[in-house]
């Protein structure tokens, strides 16, 4: 499996369909919680900490100010992936797609850590014990190699 490829016009996605419906519903997922009550949801905690841990009023003053603006940047690269994902945005990925997809993989992979109860490294060694959540670790790890593939292309020269 080859994510991406890099071409004479830049970097181009080459997922195959199925790769991409997975990628897809993830994505679609990842949606839904954005739009979603994320006072409720522990995702919102992974996805907008807290600025400053040990001052709940100025975490709160902070989050105020800057909670709506990155909702909306990371509903935004959520959007674009998806479009590329359903077939809405074809060719090379621009330099604003680039990172859109950077950001919703990172975006992704926060949400399942979090459904994975993974805090730290000792808890992520943890998560391979059992079979509690085998496959969705597999798709934390397979949406990881995603991730790592794209940087690597963006940052080898064609």
């Amino acid at each position: 499996m080859i994510p991406f490829t890099r071409q004479q016009d830049g970097v181009h996605l080459a997922m195959s369909e199925g790769e991409r419906a997975v990628l897809a519903s993830l994505t679609e997922q990842l949606q839904q919680v954005l739009a979603g009550d994320l006072t409720a949801d522990p995702v919102a905690a992974r996805m907008f900490p807290d600025a400053y841990p040990s001052d709940t009023e100025a975490s709160d003053e902070f989050r105020r100010w800057t909670q709506a603006d990155l909702l909306t940047q990371k509903t935004a690269n959520a959007d674009v992936v998806h479009d590329w994902l359903t077939g809405t945005r074809d060719g090379a990925l621009t330099a604003h797609d680039e990172q859109a997809w950077l950001r919703c993989l990172t975006d992704l992979r926060l949400t399942i850590a979090e459904r994975l109860g993974i805090t730290d490294a000792a808890s992520e060694e943890a998560s391979y014990a059992g079979d509690a959540g085998l496959g969705l670790r597999d798709v934390y790890d397979w949406i990881g190699y995603v991730q790592e593939h794209l940087v690597t292309t963006l940052t080898t020269a064609g």
